[in-house]
């Protein structure tokens, strides 16, 4: 018996299926679309959106291989320009810069016009501190400096001698400096600045300064117008003791008045056994004289030495011989009290301006021990004056309010 096969027909896809598709299609082009929208809006808030990413994304699903993506030309390299002012060329030749119009660091000099000369900075150099006994250009430039300002009035001969040592201390003391006659670099800075004090500027000399152990000076004070005995009074007059030895002018021609005075009144044989001291000069005098003690007296201490020291010479800043105004006169190889030479002089030294310092009746007052030796010149009129009121000095500061 024949099999009879049974056909099933083939079913036509009806138009809702063909549509049903494409709504798919096109769902899931939107959805990629509202992806795609997302990711710009969220990265358009960072940064410019990446064109050539959206569009590889959306080619790679509609299954669409993007062309490869053109390179941009290279950019030409912006021309170098050359500066031209001045001022760059030195800059230009560290870096490379050329050209004509380059202007040299050396200028060609235009005629008619005078050439700059080029600012050359100073070299440092450090000045020797100057002290007696040297000698060279740099001693002759500094003795001409003091002789401009008053100071010296020898010549700029280059030797480093007493009188510049002497008008270097006076340039310290009036310019506020350490009186030490060391012309170090403070000293000649000051003296080659321009800024400093004149002798013509210096205070004037208090001919009535009173010192003592209530009112000492500094150690710094140096009198003006200090000058060697020698030089202004001969030997027939005075005998020095020490070569060197200054004071102040006005008193050194005060005491060759007085003694040529005396001279002529028959009496001679004057000696200087001191006048100015410096302040170290005195605390020496004060050291030697506590060593002195100490080797008389092992047993002594050197408070007890200073004491016994003190009732015969004067602490340093004490001393009136720190003003320059100050003498011993004395006689050589002879003790001065008694002599012809201290009655004369006891007797007529107020009509030359000086008065006896120290004596024993005033002793409580003065706070020293008389000495008979000790002349002090505080001019004419006050020792007129100290003399008929029979004052010490510090009675006559405390009566004339000086």
């Amino acid at each position: 018996m024949p099999t009879t096969r049974k056909t099933t027909p083939m079913r036509k896809k009806s138009p809702d299926r063909r549509g049903n598709s494409l709504l798919r299609v096109l769902a899931a082009a939107c959805a990629v679309g509202l992806i795609v929208l997302v990711s710009v809006l969220m990265t358009g808030l960072l940064q410019p959106p990446n064109m050539d990413a959206i569009a590889s994304m959306q080619a790679a699903m509609q299954g669409i291989t993007p062309a490869p993506p053109t390179p941009e030309p290279t950019p030409s390299p912006e021309p170098t320009i050359t500066p031209t002012p001045a001022v760059y060329a030195p800059f230009g030749a560290q870096y490379g810069f050329g050209g004509e119009e380059l202007i040299p660091e050396t200028p060609t000099p235009i005629p008619g016009q005078p050439t700059p000369t080029p600012t050359v900075a100073p070299t440092a150099t450090t000045a020797r501190t100057l002290k007696k006994g040297m000698s060279g250009s740099d001693v002759t430039r500094l003795q001409q400096a003091l002789i401009n300002l008053g100071y010296l009035s020898d010549a700029a001969d280059g030797q480093f001698g007493a009188n510049t040592q002497n008008a270097v201390i006076m340039f310290q003391a009036v310019n506020g400096l350490t009186a030490d006659g060391l012309a170090g670099a403070q000293t000649q800075a000051l003296l080659y600045g321009g800024s400093a004090l004149s002798a013509d500027e210096a205070p004037p000399m208090d001919f009535l300064l009173l010192v003592n152990r209530d009112l000492p000076l500094n150690q710094n004070y140096v009198p003006m117008d200090l000058v060697v005995i020698e030089d202004v009074l001969s030997d027939d007059i005075v005998k020095v003791k020490y070569k060197g030895t200054q004071a102040n002018r006005t008193a050194v021609e005060a005491l060759g008045q007085m003694l040529s005075a005396a001279i002529a009144d028959g009496v001679d044989n004057f000696q200087i056994s001191s006048a100015y001291r410096t302040y170290a000069d005195q605390q020496q005098l004060v050291e030697n004289s506590v060593a002195d003690y100490q080797g008389r007296n092992p047993s002594w201490s050197r408070e007890r030495c200073l004491s016994a020291t003190y009732q015969t010479v004067a602490p340093a800043g004490t001393s009136e011989h720190q003003t320059g105004l100050a003498f011993d006169i004395t006689v050589p190889g002879v003790s001065f009290s008694g002599t012809e030479q201290q009655k004369w002089l006891h007797a007529h030294c107020a009509d030359y301006g000086f008065v006896v310092r120290f004596t024993e009746e005033k002793q409580s007052i003065t706070g020293f021990l008389a000495e008979s030796w000790h002349f002090r010149y505080v001019g004419v009129e006050a020792a007129a004056l100290m003399t008929r009121n029979n004052w010490c000095l510090e009675e006559y500061v405390e009566h004339m309010g000086s």
